[in-house]
């Protein structure tokens, strides 16, 4: 068993992760000491966070990790797959709407309308 300080180094986790990960329930400790407060985690838990820190990497939210972790199945990887290439699709659409802004960008400085006040003149 590891105490909090070992494990974070073992893991590359920050303690302030690891405390917060065991307040929301993503990463509990093996064990508790009652009499000390300490933490100790079990060297399985080191690939349990290096598959949070994966599931992370590739999109997942916390939230998504806590509710999937234990059962991840095909069918949220696919989910999750195609929610990443939808906002691929509409990172791609902003970026075409960018260079034709950029293009277009001498011929809106020159056809800029004027402003209309209240009364015309």
């Amino acid at each position: 068993m590891y105490k909090i300080g070992q494990f974070s180094k073992l893991t590359g986790a920050s303690i302030r992760t690891l405390r917060y990960y065991d307040s929301i329930d993503l990463l509990k400790p093996d064990e508790i000491d009652l009499f000390t407060g300490y933490r100790y985690y079990s060297e399985k838990q080191i690939d349990e966070y290096h598959f949070i820190l994966k599931l992370k990497d590739v999109g997942f939210s916390l939230e998504e990790i806590i509710k999937f972790k234990d059962n991840l199945t095909d069918e949220i990887i696919l989910q999750k797959r195609k929610e990443l290439l939808h906002s691929r699709e509409d990172i791609n659409n902003k970026i075409k709407k960018l260079d034709i802004m950029r293009s277009n960008l001498g011929t809106l400085k020159r056809d800029k309308p004027k402003i209309l006040t209240m009364r015309e003149e």
